[in-house]
């Protein structure tokens, strides 16, 4: 099986947030927006430092792939980077801890074990292999990688203070050049019968963001159909909605007990792959 589709397989597993219990109110969100800015580097540096003073929140996210729509609860930690992220889909859940991934299996494969982990450091050259790529569904929420995309490949179309509901805030559209970052989107490129990459995707894709008061994003939502291929059924449709809420609420997102946890290349061939 080609380490794509493995990927994607893996990506159909993912996860209930952690309930971090009763905890200290965030700090309150200044009552007026400021002027929206018009350098994307300064709206990226602007969003960090806003998250900065509140590194957590939860997420409700609406995915649509292909022909299937998926409403993805979560909630997610940034420490400047990409920070951790917990995800639930169709019940089962998935933790991304910088760069590992642990996926709850959904039956006892290999006894006392309940969740597969997948490390792109690992010294085993099956599981090396098999963690270096990240789904996805699993990106599509992370405001990190958000943030990586719009500050390598992403334009400022337009910018201009509106409502979301209720709520008062910065609305910017984006323009996202693919051919800036292809690095970004290793599951678009093009891959040869050695399934090595020999055409990177090139796409320019839509993106929104809305910003609170305090720079926080209160939505994402991207579209990044024109770079995907047509599957099976003949519809590309890759895009994504996600709120943000929340903000400076408390949110635990643990690392799995090492001996619950089989390592991804024990699992293929536990299944006999």
């Amino acid at each position: 099986m080609r380490k794509t589709g493995l990927i994607i397989a893996a990506a159909a597993l993912a996860l209930t947030a952690c309930d971090p219990g009763p905890a200290a109110a965030p700090p309150a969100a200044p009552a007026t927006l400021t002027a929206p800015v018009t350098d994307v580097a300064q709206l990226v540096a602007g969003i960090r430092a806003g998250i900065a003073e509140t590194p957590s929140a939860t997420f409700a996210m609406t995915a649509v792939l292909g022909t299937t729509t998926s409403d993805v609860p979560g909630s997610l930690t940034l420490d400047g980077g990409r920070g951790s992220l917990t995800m639930v889909i169709q019940g089962s859940e998935t933790r991304v801890i910088h760069g590992r991934t642990y996926t709850r299996m959904p039956q006892e494969i290999i006894p006392g074990k309940q969740w597969m982990g997948a490390d792109p450091d690992s010294a085993d050259p099956v599981s090396r292999a098999m963690a270096g790529g990240e789904a996805l569904i699993q990106k599509l929420p992370d405001l990190g990688w958000a943030l990586l995309v719009a500050e390598r490949s992403g334009r400022i179309v337009s910018a201009e203070q509106t409502r979301l509901g209720t709520q008062p805030v910065n609305h910017y559209r984006l323009e996202i050049d693919g051919a800036k970052a292809p690095e970004l989107f290793p599951e678009f490129a093009h891959r040869g019968a050695d399934d090595k990459v020999d055409k990177p995707m090139t796409a320019k894709l839509p993106a929104e963001l809305w910003l609170d008061a305090a720079r926080r994003p209160v939505r994402f939502a991207v579209d990044l159909t024109t770079a995907a291929p047509k599957n099976t059924q003949g519809d590309p449709t890759v895009k994504a909605t996600t709120d943000y809420r929340g903000w400076g609420k408390a949110v635990e997102i643990p690392v799995p007990p090492a001996d619950q946890v089989a390592d991804i290349a024990e699992l293929m061939k536990k299944m006999g792959t």
